[in-house]
């Protein structure tokens, strides 16, 4: 299939010679013509009990989505509709843009959908499907930097509509040169409408986001963001949501850290609140400036701010992994704390995926904190499995740049603030044992049961050697209770299915 056919089955409506130029007079004659498409449905902010649906035309009218799970029972939800005018948007003609949210679904199932508009199903560019997500293993893509319209960013566009990923992470500028309504439409959903029927895109803004509209309007219309916790002027900017037993993290490192360094914004209170709040084993944080790569563009006033004010409060919270772009280019930090090398299981790993299809390359290199760089275009495939990830950078043409397993072992606090291990009232027999850490167990989970417990999620601790019993534990935290038998001095020892760490007091 060559370039040109792929483009208009998968989400260019348009003809006169442009690909990516909607066409407003396209249509059938007649009396009662049917609506006409100017974006084709495409899925956002999927969680595990509700998803948003949002499609265009060049005509109003009532719009609504049926979904299924059997394909023989069906529910219906009514679309709201917003006009965009030329004025606002810089077109040649006026569009409607359709959201139907989907409410009270259930977690770890399939879905079927269609679109409607006055009573008339819409045309597709893909599945009309989609995953909420739950337990169990999955699998996302990252990329970042690719809205050029370049044959590289084509390559890269077939790559991730075959691999069916659970959720697709873009680390900014979805778009070049300007942030302009058409160049979404051209260079960001003509590329991956296929994919986007059925797969949620997760964007953060980068500068190109910005650059020509300061306060970034289309990319925030073009998309439903989760919005909790979000003070109103700020959402879409930045955000969380939760997969599986993963806690992901999109940041503004742009406007919205901009302000909050130089006018007391909220974005960092928001982060630091976030993450202690938190129980999922595994916490991701993607933005556009990287803390620690190299490049021409490594002094950037925002990449310094991001590792003067971000970088700290990610460690505090035991973030594992950061993805970025703006470097175009593929670069893998070693695991970092406090600006050194560090073991996996303490430190975090930046990875700089900026070549999604930029029409142009930069140079990269490595230093004592970048340990893998290719300037290549490429994509990131990220293999979730339990208390294991794997991430393997995948050249435009399928061949492996890199692969990092990361497997962390479980970790007593670091954190001069918090005491790791406390006892209550004091180390005597049947008194209550807190331990504070990181990477501790699998997920949360609490005594089920009157029947004692030395073994929650694959999490055991001894006291001496004796397995003791567990009340609750989780990533961060667990709580047990000292036996009744015991005497002498208390060695503790924390086992998870990653490893084991010992201490005594």
């Amino acid at each position: 299939m060559n370039r040109r056919v792929f483009l208009q089955s998968l989400g260019a409506v348009a003809t006169q010679q442009k690909l990516g130029t909607l066409n407003p007079q396209a249509g059938l004659d007649g009396e009662d013509p049917p609506v006409r498409l100017a974006r084709f449905p495409y899925i956002q902010n999927v969680r595990h009990d509700r998803a948003s649906i949002l499609w265009s035309t060049f005509e109003p009218g009532f719009g609504q989505v049926k979904y299924t799970t059997d394909g023989v029972n069906y529910e219906f939800v009514a679309a709201t509709s917003r006009p965009f005018g030329r004025a606002e948007t810089g077109l040649l003609y006026d569009y409607y843009q359709y959201q139907a949210d989907l409410t009270g679904l259930s977690a770890g199932t399939n879905y079927l959908y269609s679109v409607s508009v006055n009573g008339r199903e819409t045309g597709t560019a893909g599945e009309t499907r989609f995953r909420t997500p739950g337990p169990g293993p999955f699998k996302f893509i990252v990329l970042g930097d690719s809205g050029s319209g370049t044959s590289a960013q084509f390559r890269i566009a077939q790559h991730i509509f075959a691999e069916k990923p659970a959720l697709v992470i873009h680390t900014g500028d979805l778009i070049y040169p300007v942030t302009t309504f058409e160049f979404y439409q051209r260079h960001y959903f003509d590329y991956y409408a296929s994919t986007m029927g059925s797969v949620p895109f997760f964007p953060c803004p980068g500068n190109h986001d910005y650059q020509g509209q300061p306060d970034a309007a289309p990319y925030l219309a073009v998309h439903a963001f989760p919005s909790e916790g979000i003070p109103s002027p700020d959402i879409g900017r930045y955000y969380s949501f939760d997969w599986g037993n993963v806690h992901f993290v999109s940041l503004d490192a742009h406007l919205a850290l901009e302000r909050a360094v130089n006018a007391n914004g909220p974005m960092l209170r928001w982060l630091d609140y976030d993450l202690r709040t938190t129980r999922q084993y595994w916490r991701v944080v993607f933005f556009h400036y990287p803390p620690y790569a190299t490049g021409q563009n490594t002094n950037d006033v925002h990449s310094q701010w991001v590792r003067q004010y971000v970088v700290p409060i990610m460690e505090r919270h035991g973030v594992q992994l950061v993805f970025s772009g703006h470097e175009h280019s593929y670069q893998r930090s070693v695991p970092i704390r406090r600006s050194s090398r560090v073991g996996s299981n303490v430190g975090t790993t930046y990875f700089t995926t900026g070549g999604g299809g930029c029409e142009i390359l930069y140079p990269a290199s490595t230093t004592t904190l970048v340990e893998a760089s290719k300037s290549e275009y490429h994509y990131v495939r990220v293999e979730v499995q339990g208390t294991r990830i794997v991430i393997r950078s995948i050249r435009h043409d399928g061949t492996e740049l890199d692969n990092y397993p990361i497997t962390p072992s479980p970790v007593f606090s670091d954190d001069p603030r918090v005491t790791p291990v406390t006892i209550t009232p004091g180390p005597v027999a049947g008194g209550k044992i807190r331990i504070v850490g990181r990477g501790l167990a699998v997920e949360e989970n609490f005594l089920c049961g009157p029947a004692p417990q030395t073994e929650i999620g694959g999490t055991v601790v001894t006291v001496n050697g004796v397995p003791i019993q567990l009340l609750y534990v989780s990533p961060t935290q667990i709580y047990g209770q000292l036996p009744f038998d015991f005497e002498g001095n208390i060695t503790i020892r924390v086992t998870t299915p990653n490893g084991a760490i010992e201490r005594s007091i």
